[in-house]
């Protein structure tokens, strides 16, 4: 399973930093606080820990249906600047980070031997960027699946998205995110070999 985040760095209500003076507090753990504090310029790092964590969450609400979204206690560790873990109560997800000037996409996923296909996009019209972000993923799925768009349907298992072959029993494990002028999306396509 897995889930994914993006944050667009150049968002207004991001740009700037945390609209809310106790925004730091109320979701970061100490060790996290601490990396900001110790950083020239905060704002990246701020936005790389939260879209870490939101990518966590939305994998352990796969797994548990009434996980909460406690963002202290989603607690990122970075390997470097394009990896790191995410522990929380539900257990310990490995994240993929792509860091970019003007945006951040995290990818949380509980195991490695998957073959995943992920899509970042900037959307020209970001009124709609829930039918671009299922068009991106519709898309470039059946493109590496080498089936026509018509193939995919998609639907919804409560408020997770969902991505099936149409005439088989064969669900891909999908997750979609939208933020400012940027749509993404990750979709477990098959195992790979050992």
């Amino acid at each position: 399973m897995l889930g994914n985040d993006v944050v667009d760095l150049a968002d207004p209500e991001v740009r700037g930093g945390p609209a809310h003076p106790r925004f730091d507090a109320r979701v970061f753990s100490p060790p996290e606080r601490r990396a900001l504090e110790s950083e020239s310029a905060p704002n990246r790092l701020r936005w790389t820990l939260w879209a870490a964590k939101e990518a966590a969450y939305k994998l352990a609400v796969k797994r548990d249906p009434n996980a909460i979204f406690a963002a202290s206690r989603f607690v990122v560790r970075l390997d470097g600047a394009s990896h790191g873990q995410v522990a929380h109560p539900g257990g310990c997800v490995a994240v993929t980070l792509d860091v970019r000037d003007d945006t951040v996409h995290a990818v949380a996923r509980d195991t490695a031997a998957s073959e995943v296909v992920i899509g970042l996009a900037s959307c020209a019209d970001s009124t709609d960027a829930s039918a671009a972000v299922r068009h991106l993923a519709v898309h470039d799925v059946a493109s590496r699946l080498g089936v026509t768009q018509s193939d995919l349907q998609l639907g919804r298992r409560g408020r997770i998205p969902t991505l099936s072959l149409r005439g088989s029993d064969r669900h891909l494990d999908l997750s979609l995110s939208h933020h400012g002028r940027y749509v993404a999306f990750a979709c477990e396509v098959g195992t790979t070999a050992a």
